[in-house]
């Protein structure tokens, strides 16, 4: 071979071996930094995706839908940061973090997989009376989150750029937003150890990802939904006192799976969790929160600690003390107490407000009803849920709580 050919044939290897190193890097920027998709929607900008209608799609099927991943949105929130680099390397940029709604990457060495270094929060976004979209209390699931991740050694995410983060994707997805009384727009912000690493310790890199779905009620019993059945479980607990009970852990849900199953198979909506201590003390109702109301306007609740901080549970005890002039008691509830009450209710983002109709205690078969026969909604409690529905969907023209609501922009 000449020396011509041998300078061409190392020039072709050259240029080979760049193209291969710039297709390398940009499928690791690309499959690291977000995700798989490389275009952004049919139109190709983000500006064009927050500015388009913010009117519900008409052919979706909004009304039929039950709590689920009912259709798959248009976009999804993405970002990472690696470790070291602080809370003030979260974006609030949507042209950096908004991205089309698919699949991540992970490395099997994430500690999100291993270990389990992971955080939800559940938040809805509701069309009002008026056609506006708002979310409900944004800035307590920032405030939660932020305490969780401080819990798992996780770098938090500023509240402003939390509710921002929410904002933004919810804008984007304005359009699966439901209409006025058809349900709400759910969204799942996550935070997670991203990072590969064998050893157990707090990941290299986390990621912050919001994701949505429209979604309609949590326990869907058609047009005229009936008070729940409950089973309480007394040979299993969901928490223990030092543990992690009162943050939004993602490793505290799955070991409730096969109780939730059996219990559901039993016949009952949901378990009854009860405390690790023993005397039939209440925790949870599922993954919400639960109340007894009692013939003397009185209201308990299950004290924190080992249970969540629910945003819903906290509106609640407010709006029954000062709209319905309740007394409520953040303390020790037990089984025992529930044969004096005449209401219980469950409450969460996903649930809303649900009555209880009964609680079925799973040792004894003992059950413990609630009203006439348990088929009703109890006064107080439909009093309560009718407000917190009027203040979310706006048909309440009360200024009092308008610091609840975040209004889509």
């Amino acid at each position: 071979m000449t020396v011509e050919g041998k300078e061409n044939v190392t020039r072709d290897i050259v240029i080979t071996g760049v193209a291969l190193l710039l297709q390398g890097l940009t499928s690791y920027y690309f499959s690291s930094k977000c995700c798989e998709s490389s275009s952004l929607s049919n139109d190709g900008s983000v500006d064009a995706a927050l500015s388009k209608s913010m009117e519900p799609d008409p052919s979706t099927p909004f009304e039929s839908f039950g709590f689920g991943l009912n259709v798959e949105v248009d976009f999804m929130w993405i970002d990472r940061i690696n470790e070291g680099a602080g809370s003030a390397a979260y974006s609030s940029e949507p042209r950096l973090c908004l991205k089309p709604m698919g699949e991540i990457r992970l490395h099997p060495a994430a500690t999100v997989l291993n270990y389990g270094q992971s955080l939800f929060e559940g938040m809805k976004a509701f069309r009002r009376v008026d056609g506006s979209i708002a979310l409900f209390r944004p800035e307590r699931n920032a405030s939660r989150i932020k305490s969780g991740a401080a819990r798992l050694l996780i770098p938090p995410i500023p509240e402003n750029v939390f509710v921002k983060a929410c904002n933004d994707l919810v804008r984007a997805n304005a359009k699966w937003v439901p209409p006025y009384g058809k349900g709400a727009l759910y969204l799942r912000p996550l935070l997670f150890g991203s990072g590969a690493a064998l050893g157990v310790k707090p990941s290299t890199q986390y990621t912050f990802c919001i994701y949505c779905s429209p979604v309609g009620d949590y326990f869907k019993k058609g047009s005229d939904p009936k008070p729940i059945r409950l089973q309480a479980i007394e040979d299993y607990s969901r928490a223990a006192p030092g543990g992690v009970g009162s943050v939004k852990a993602a490793g505290n849900y799955a070991p409730c799976f096969k109780v939730q199953k059996e219990v559901k198979e039993r016949g009952y909506d949901e378990a009854l969790f009860l405390s690790v201590l023993g005397n039939g003390v209440i925790e949870e109702a599922g993954a919400s929160n639960f109340f007894a109301v009692f013939p003397d306007n009185s209201i308990m609740t299950p004290s924190l600690g080992t249970i969540l901080p629910g945003i819903t549970r906290e509106s609640v005890i407010e709006l029954a003390r000062n709209r319905f002039g309740c007394t409520v008691y953040e303390r020790q509830l037990t089984l025992d107490d529930l044969k004096d009450a005449s209401e219980a209710f469950c409450c969460g983002t996903g649930a809303s407000i649900t009555a209880v109709g009964s609680v079925n205690i799973a040792s004894t078969e003992e059950s413990i009803i609630f009203g006439e026969d348990g088929t009703t909604m109890g006064p107080l409690t439909k009093s309560i849920k009718e407000s917190l529905l009027a203040i979310q969907m706006g048909t309440n023209a009360e200024s009092n709580y308008s610091n609840w609501i975040h209004r889509i922009e």
